[in-house]
């Protein structure tokens, strides 16, 4: 049985919904963070940030939230959750999930850092809160949600052939941007396709809702 390791509300929520979406049978690991779960010795060797997610299988442990969807869709072709290797719909799904973790996540987590993060959790100590940093992942968030928001005008999903795992990855960018408190209701019509994303079963498994 796979074992996911994960600790919710972040990216490991991207590999429960995959897991979710693709009916796969596993087992959920929390890895308290508060309380140093993460810095063991035992889940280094499996995760040497110390950070989540992690998948491990029987025939391999891996991290990345990104590459254990994308793996975890390879795996089970016959859930269409993927275009095929080699056609244009699959050029659009491989670049929208990059865009996910090099594009979406970086001002996220840039608008978190500088207004919700704890400062005794700031790296390096002593580090304080910046408005202007705040200011500018917002300001980052909102140039990227109207690229997707352009990209989703005429259509139900990111691709053409329907729900992908490019929208699990994009949707849980969505979910981590209304969580920390960007306006994603700024955007309609990306806010009425992450609307559209949580009514689906697996994700409202993944994410409780």
């Amino acid at each position: 049985m796979m074992e996911l390791y994960e600790w919710p509300p972040v990216r490991s929520q991207r590999a429960r919904w995959a897991l979710e979406e693709l009916g796969v049978e596993y087992s959920s690991h929390l890895v308290d963070m508060t309380q140093g779960q993460q810095n063991t010795e035992a889940y280094r060797a499996i995760h040497p940030l110390g950070v989540v997610p992690a998948l491990k299988t029987d025939g391999y442990t891996m991290f990345e939230s990104v590459a254990i969807v994308l793996q975890l869709i390879d795996e089970h072709p016959e859930k269409n959750l993927a275009p095929a290797v080699g056609t244009s719909e699959r050029a659009a799904y491989y670049q929208w999930s990059v865009f996910a973790c090099a594009e979406m996540d970086p001002p996220v987590m840039m608008f978190f850092d500088n207004t919700m993060r704890p400062l005794e959790h700031m790296h390096p100590p002593g580090t304080q809160h910046d408005a202007g940093l705040a200011e500018r992942g917002r300001n980052d968030f909102a140039t990227r949600a109207d690229i997707l928001s352009k990209a989703l005008k005429n259509r139900d999903h990111l691709l053409e052939s329907g729900f992908s795992g490019a929208d699990i990855l994009i949707g849980h960018s969505c979910f981590m941007a209304t969580h920390i408190g960007l306006p994603v209701s700024d955007h309609p019509t990306l806010e009425a396709y992450y609307g559209r994303l949580q009514q689906r079963p697996a994700y409202q498994r993944a994410y409780g809702g």
